[in-house]
Parts: structure tokens; C-alpha cells; sequence
């Protein structure tokens, strides 16, 4: 870690107040945006979806605001991985793959003397472990995974499969919901899933991008099936956004 991220991140352990917390949030966030630009609306996107999430579950306002800030700097360790890889519009290799792996454990390295984070920082190591424990980075199962992780997991699903990346257009709500429930169980906790489609159907989705217009004449695209090949779905989003393994 450069000298300079260093300095940052001690400087921001001194905040007091909510008000300087969020302006500490931030200011990684502005971080992480100059070298990857699509990672702040991502990030705030997720957060909204996290929240959502909590508080249908009813979980405490004090614990929907750590959730809040462990969402939006979920893919702060971005900062340790190499903008080629970040970039990179081909499929990564097993060794860039494994780099990437490691922007969880990067990113809860750098908040870990932000002390108001409390339990966010392990839903910041732990957004990408599995229910089925075939995730990274430590390979937790079920339960063991931190509840804020659980949550994130499935926000950051949803925005993956609702967004418009490069290499794909974004896909509608019910298709993205309907596939998070095809990997409850084995990826996801079904009671956030469950968490996140009443919350959207009570709520709505304020931030959903506006569907693009088909050609007349042409039919609508169809709603994916699960496969790694496709990066309508999770597994797909997800793989070609980070590298999961297969």
C-alpha cells in the first residue's frame, strides 16, 4: 500500500461525528473512483440495496448505518489491485484472477483503523464467501458468514445483473430477482433474498436505469438461466466483474 493511501486512512481513523464519518466514506470512495471510475454510483447503488434489505429485516438504525458504510466501501481494496486487470475487457487468467481475489482482504486491511466500521469491516472481507462455502477469501459457510456480508453478497448481485457494464446491457428486476432465488441456498441466504424482493415490491427500485427501447420488430431479450457463460447471471455478472471461480 503507497505511502499516501497510508496516510489517508490514518487520518480518517481520528473522525468523530456522523457527519465527518460520512465525509471520510467518501473520500475513499473518491479514492477508488479516480482509478476506477464505474466503482462509486456501484458502490452507492449497493449500499441503497443494503439498506433496503436491513430494514425489512428490521435490524437496529445503528447497525443499518454500519451496514451502510461497510456497503459503500465494499470494493475499496480495489485500490490494491492493477488498473490493467480492473480494465481489462478479456478473460482474466489464473493468476490475474487470484490478484483480483484479493481485493476483499485488501480492502478490510485498509479500513481497519476506521473503528467506527465496527462489524462493517468483516462484511467488507467477507462479501464474497458463499452459503455453500465456496467462496473467498476464507471459504466460510452458511451461518459463519457475518450477516453484513450476507447482505452485501445479494446487493451487490442485484446492481451487477440491474447495470450496464461494457460488456453487457442491463437486465429488468424480475429477471435479476428470479435469478438471485435460483442461487439461494448454495451462493446466497435466502432470507436476504427473500428481504430484498419485498422490499423492492413495497419500495420500488428509484435507482433502476431506464430499459433500453427495442427495435421494432425485434423480440425482448429473454430471461437468463443460470450458466457461468452468461453474464446476465449472477454467476456471469459476477465473474467477468471480479473473477469468481468457476
Amino acid at each position: 500500500m503507497s505511502a499516501a493511501l497510508f496516510y489517508l486512512r490514518r487520518n480518517l481513523a481520528r473522525v468523530r461525528g456522523e457527519a465527518a464519518r460520512d465525509a471520510s466514506v467518501r473520500s475513499l470512495l473518491r479514492a477508488v473512483e479516480v482509478k476506477d471510475g464505474y466503482t462509486r454510483a456501484h458502490s452507492e447503488r449497493v449500499a441503497y440495496a443494503a439498506v433496503l434489505i436491513a430494514r425489512q429485516m428490521g435490524m437496529p438504525k445503528q447497525r443499518v448505518t454500519l451496514l451502510r458504510y461497510a456497503a459503500l466501501l465494499h470494493d475499496v481494496g480495489k485500490l490494491g489491485v492493477p488498473t490493467r486487470l480492473l480494465t481489462k475487457s478479456g478473460p482474466l487468467d489464473a493468476d490475474e484472477r487470484e490478484t483480483i481475489q484479493r481485493h476483499p482482504q485488501c480492502g478490510a486491511d485498509l479500513v481497519r483503523d476506521l473503528d467506527f466500521l465496527g462489524e462493517g469491516r468483516y462484511g467488507i472481507l467477507h462479501h464474497h464467501e458463499r452459503m455453500d462455502g465456496r467462496g473467498y477469501p476464507s471459504g466460510l459457510r452458511g451461518d459463519a458468514i457475518p450477516e453484513f456480508a450476507r447482505i452485501i453478497a445479494v446487493a451487490d448481485a442485484f446492481d451487477a445483473m440491474t447495470s450496464t457494464r461494457s460488456y453487457r446491457r442491463s437486465r429488468p428486476i424480475e429477471a435479476a430477482l428470479a435469478e438471485l432465488h435460483r442461487c439461494s441456498g448454495a451462493q446466497f441466504d435466502p432470507r436476504m433474498v427473500a428481504a430484498l424482493e419485498t422490499a423492492l415490491r413495497r419500495h420500488g427500485w428509484p435507482l433502476a436505469e431506464q430499459p433500453t427501447p427495442v427495435p421494432h420488430g425485434s423480440s425482448p431479450l429473454p430471461v437468463p438461466r443460470l450458466g457461468f457463460g452468461d453474464t446476465h447471471s449472477v454467476a456471469g455478472a459476477l465473474a467477468a466483474e471480479r473473477g469468481d471461480p468457476r
